[in-house]
Order: structure tokens, then C-alpha cells, then sequence
């Protein structure tokens, strides 16, 4: 019995070096997983198993702690639920997976409107030369901004655009998600950074948003701080 299901929106490749390449055709994200990451995911895509995915990594290194790996296993299952690359099979109750605690997102109907606004201009924005939309950021900031965001205010907005933009059909990544939540906190008089930075290895990039320099992001989000180079904050 599957305790686990791929989605049909997650499409797979393997790469060159045992590891394995995600794109979320929902999201528009890609994901890396590497050579462990593989096993346990090759393993859950074939049986939707969660023991026989423990029971393949154990055999794959056997001088490893068979607690320490059921850990690994149960934290890499719980970040591919979050980020919609793997569901629980309606059946499978029973399983337990340890999802992070999420902060209330609810609310009132203007709070809402404004989140489904600000996404909308930043969809527009986003299709302008970027240097085009970093002057419109920088424009509505020194209009509207009377003081810094808290970190604990970003977030709080950062969570509202992740609820809203579930409904939006075309692309939500990064540069979207950070862009309405900055526009979205100069809206509510907050001042928030829109942030650019790169990897090194692989070479990728990616967009976040900060508080007085401190990232603000979600538990399940893409660690920044430890992965990132800030090239620009805006």
C-alpha cells in the first residue's frame, strides 16, 4: 500500500554525477537532489513506500547509523511534501511526517484584495526591462514607506503572497513571490528589500526579500543565507 504519490506537475531527470533534477511544472521551481536525495525519491516514485525508501538508503550505506538515516529520510520527505513534489496518498492517514508549523495566514477580505493586487503589478512589472521595474520599486518605496519592516511583519506578508498566489496560473517563483511581498509591504507603509543574488556551485540565481538585512523566508523556503551571495538589494 503507497503511502506516497508524485504529482503528474513533477517532471524528473538524472544527472551526470548520480543526482537528480525536479521541476515543478505547477511552481515553475526547479529542485537539485543529490545522490542520497535520489535513492530515497527513485525509491518512493517506484513503491510510494516510506520504509522500503529507509530500507534502500540503509543498504546503500551500511556503515551509517540506521536512526540517523530514518532522521534524513523522514526531514528530506517532509521538504518534498512542502514543496509540492510529493503528496501523501489519500490512504495513508496513518503516516506520520513532521510538516512544519506554518504562522495564520488568514485574512480580512482588503488585506486580500491587496495581496491579489500587488501580485497582479508585479506580473506586469516583472515583464519590463528589470531595470525598469527596480524604478518603479524605488519610486512606490519613497513614496509610501514610512518606516522598516519588521522581520516578523515581512513574514506575515511573505505568507499572504504565498497564500494568494496559489490561485494565479502563470508562473510564481521567486522573483514573483519577493516582488509582491515587497510592493505589498510599501503598500502597508513597511519598508521591505528586494533582493538579487547568485550560487557559485551550481551557478544559479535567485530573488528573496529582507529586513534590515536579516532574510525573511518561510521554514520550508530555499535556505538564503547559507547558499546565496547577495549581489543586490533594492
Amino acid at each position: 500500500m503507497s503511502d506516497f504519490v508524485v504529482p503528474s506537475s513533477v517532471h524528473v531527470t538524472r544527472g551526470e554525477r548520480g543526482d537528480m533534477v525536479l521541476l515543478n511544472a505547477h511552481t515553475g521551481q526547479w529542485h537539485l537532489l543529490n545522490e542520497t536525495g535520489r535513492v530515497v525519491f527513485d525509491e518512493l516514485r517506484r513503491t510510494g513506500d516510506l520504509g522500503c525508501a529507509v530500507t534502500a538508503l540503509e543498504e546503500r550505506f551500511p556503515a551509517v547509523d540506521a536512526d540517523a538515516l530514518r532522521v534524513d529520510v523522514d526531514r528530506l520527505v517532509t521538504d518534498l511534501v512542502e514543496r509540492d513534489l510529493l503528496r501523501l496518498a489519500r490512504h495513508a492517514g496513518g503516516v506520520s511526517v513532521a510538516l512544519p508549523e506554518r504562522q495564520d495566514v488568514s485574512a480580512g477580505p482588503g488585506s486580500r484584495a491587496l495581496a491579489v493586487g500587488c501580485l497582479l503589478v508585479a506580473v506586469v512589472l516583472l515583464r519590463l526591462p528589470l531595470r525598469a521595474s527596480i524604478a518603479v520599486v524605488l519610486r512606490l518605496k519613497r513614496n509610501l514607506v514610512r518606516r522598516p519592516a519588521t522581520v516578523t511583519e515581512g513574514l506575515a506578508v511573505l505568507e499572504l503572497a504565498h497564500a494568494m498566489s496559489r490561485w494565479f496560473p502563470g508562473r510564481m517563483a521567486c522573483m514573483e513571490l519577493s516582488l509582491t511581498t515587497v510592493l505589498m509591504g510599501a503598500a502597508r507603509r513597511q519598508g521591505l528589500e528586494w533582493c538579487f543574488g547568485h550560487s557559485r556551485d551550481p551557478l544559479t540565481f535567485h530573488s528573496w526579500v529582507e529586513s534590515g538585512g536579516v532574510v525573511v523566508q518561510r521554514g520550508d523556503d530555499e535556505p538564503v543565507a547559507d547558499t546565496y551571495q547577495r549581489v543586490l538589494a533594492v
